[in-house]
């Protein structure tokens, strides 16, 4: 999936706080190259306003989020992502993903409540790329409040990891602030942008997480 380099206004102490002017989720993953991340929904505006009327948590949404961690807590290396290991570990099937390329699979939720879905994305190796695991909510609406699918308080997610020996690093912008956050574990590499969150009352959600594990370079041959 290309990376996304997004500016970011400050140095804040949680990456996705950023998210004030984020651009839509598609309805589905995109079909123009292996690891193209989807755009996201902006922050809720108005936070009073959102307090007296943010949704409860979807229990789909809570379940899903649930099901990610344990999955990611559990996961050391890219050879566990597989359709059939994904699909366990979510619950569901991954079917021939029409949008991407042949080997690719994913699952795509009903509406799991206020017009919010769930992507579950198998995305095949190749020259360049081991296999690898998205996951995201999707809205049509790109304002939608997205209090009903906050089912991964970026908080909770660091300590999650934390706690399952994943390592933390923050990339810089070449501009200002933090350009992405990366967890690391054994081979695999999880990516989160700003894009890949939202502000929920003050709350830093992730919407989408996507591994992005590059094959290393063979070594030259000295003629």
């Amino acid at each position: 999936m290309l990376r996304t380099t997004v500016r970011i206004a400050s140095l804040s102490a949680t990456l996705l706080l950023a998210c004030a002017a984020l651009a839509s989720e598609p309805t589905g993953p995109q079909a123009t190259s292996a690891r193209t991340a989807p755009t996201r929904p902006s922050a809720v505006e108005g936070h009073a306003n959102a307090v007296a009327t943010s949704p409860a948590l979807l229990p789909d949404a809570r379940d899903a989020g649930g099901r990610v961690l344990a999955f990611l807590s559990d996961v050391s290396s890219t050879a566990a992502f597989t359709p059939a290991g994904i699909g366990r570990a979510m619950d569901v099937t991954l079917n021939p993903d029409p949008n991407n390329d042949r080997g690719w699979a994913a699952y795509h939720s009903p509406d799991i409540g206020y017009g919010w879905t769930y992507w579950v994305q198998f995305a095949e190796g190749e020259a360049t790329m081991k296999p690898g695991f998205r996951f995201w909510f999707a809205h049509d609406d790109r304002a939608a409040n997205a209090a009903p699918v906050c089912a991964l308080p970026l908080d909770q997610v660091r300590r999650t990891l934390a706690a399952h020996g994943w390592s933390e690093r923050q990339l810089p912008s070449e501009l200002a602030g933090i350009r992405a956050i990366e967890f690391t574990r054994g081979d695999v590499v999880l990516t989160l942008t700003p894009r890949d969150g939202a502000d929920v009352n003050g709350t830093a959600c992730v919407l989408s997480l996507q591994t992005n594990d590059g094959r290393p370079a063979a070594p030259q041959r000295s003629s």
